[in-house]
């Protein structure tokens, strides 16, 4: 008998077969790779658009919550002003208001002097010439204040100011009608001796006896340390100004697109600090602007402020910020917006702020009475 082992031929693998179940090895381990690189990219991307989306929301924060505090004894044509960079241009914004733990206060009006513009007491310049309008405060070494003008009203009138403290004399509407329509201006001063109570009521600083709080300061001091907001000068005349310690915080895009690094940049002058970075691959900051009662948000206000009237008041503030990722060539990015080269993803993220400062003023203030 003949027994038969096995198939009747014994063959190995071709090299089709083989060729073919690489080809599916593959093709399926490329599917697997494109999968974890779509997943890769997508985990890169969206820890980008976190970063970006909270770079964005800290300077909107930041921005937000000086403006709310915007006005704060200040004249109510001067708490923001503005700088339209013009199109896609950046902006710039500076925000006033009053440090709250020193008092606000205004000079006394001028007294009458000679011809030569020098008053009875010998004093030369400040808010004591004569014959015409004060002469410049930056121009003076004494300033004369009204101590019953302070607001909040302190105990001591000598010890509301501190000797060395730096002081600002703001020029705008206080009341009187003939300063609303002034040149909006700006002057720090440094105190070089301590206040003291003269005049009628004598030397002692009560409630009752302090008829004038006399200031001795270094005129113009600091006067070169500060770069002045878009659209001050430097001149203030006693009979328009505020004095007080104002902060007076700006913001700004430095260095400007197509740099490598565009950030969000904020200093306040009042505190002498330098430009800080305040959130990071912010490549625009535009602001809109309401005046009055209205809801239109305009580049610039439509009309000039005037102290008297309310409806010329900056009340609303509409800020918007354009963030852009670390990295380029990310999915969803845009190429060439600012430059050729430039493949950055972008998001732009705004707020709306009120002014209540503001809005309370032109809620509560007479037409003929503007700033109290």
């Amino acid at each position: 008998m003949r027994y038969v082992h096995g198939s009747r031929r014994e063959e190995g693998v071709s090299l089709i077969e083989v060729m073919v179940s690489l080809l599916i090895t593959l093709l399926v381990m490329s599917s697997v790779f494109l999968l974890l690189r779509r997943g890769q990219t997508t985990f890169t991307r969206e820890v980008e658009v976190s970063d970006m989306s909270a770079n964005a929301r800290a300077g909107l924060d930041r921005i937000s919550a000086d403006l709310t505090i915007a006005g704060i004894s200040t004249p109510p044509n001067l708490a923001v002003t503005w700088q339209d960079g013009g199109g896609i241009n950046p902006d710039e914004l500076t925000i006033v208001y009053a440090d709250p733990e020193v008092p606000v206060s205004r000079p006394n009006p001028c007294e009458s002097g000679d011809s030569n513009g020098n008053s009875s007491n010998g004093d030369n310049g400040g808010n004591n010439s004569g014959g015409g309008p004060c002469n410049p405060i930056g121009m003076s070494a004494t300033l004369n204040i009204d101590p019953y003008s302070m607001e909040p009203q302190p105990l001591d009138y000598e010890k509301a100011y501190q000797e060395g403290m730096v002081l600002f004399a703001i020029q705008g509407p206080n009341g009187k009608p003939e300063c609303d329509n002034v040149q909006p201006a700006i002057v720090p001063f440094e105190l070089t001796q301590p206040p003291k109570c003269t005049g009628a009521g004598g030397a002692k600083s009560g409630p009752a006896a302090c008829a004038t709080l006399n200031l001795n300061h270094n005129p113009g001091n600091g006067e070169l340390d500060i770069n002045l907001p878009n659209g001050f000068d430097r001149d203030v005349t006693a009979d328009c100004a505020i004095i007080g310690l104002f902060h007076l915080v700006q913001y700004r895009i430095n260095p400007l697109p197509p740099s490598d690094r565009p950030a969000l940049e904020r200093r306040d002058l009042a505190t002498g600090e330098d430009w800080a970075p305040v959130a990071a691959n912010i490549e625009n900051l535009q602001v809109l602007y309401a005046q009055g009662f209205g809801n239109d948000f305009l580049d610039e206000p439509i009309v000039v402020p005037v102290g008297a009237d309310p409806n010329t008041w900056v009340t609303g503030v509409r800020v918007t910020v354009a963030g852009r990722s670390s990295s380029t060539r990310l999915e969803g990015s845009s190429a060439g917006v600012v430059s050729v080269d430039d493949a950055f993803l972008r998001r732009s993220y705004a707020t709306t702020v009120s002014l209540r400062n503001q809005l309370n003023y032109a809620l509560n203030v007479s037409p003929t009475n503007s700033w109290n």
